[in-house]
């Protein structure tokens, strides 16, 4: 599963600003953070949901661009062994 990694201390204002930038209508900040496509939120958050999409949707492999490499370092610290 491809994931685009948005790293914030607020989820849910970061799923907004991401519905105003890429010009969505019709769709909540909610259902952007249910998107598999997409991790927003802390490190724990982001391992959090990770763990809870492995468990409902089956999804354990992930590829995340080379530019989201460092952000996605600390999430990958936390899955680590689990």
């Amino acid at each position: 599963t491809i994931v685009n990694v948005i790293v914030a201390d607020e989820a849910r204002r970061a799923a907004e600003r991401l519905i105003a930038a890429r010009g969505w209508s019709g769709i909540t900040p909610d259902q952007v953070l249910d998107m598999p496509s997409f991790v927003i939120g802390t490190a724990d958050r982001i391992a959090d949901t990770l763990e809870a999409r492995r468990e409902r949707l089956g999804l354990s492999y992930y590829v995340v661009s080379d530019a989201a490499l460092e952000t996605f370092a600390p999430v990958v610290a936390r899955l680590s062994g689990r």
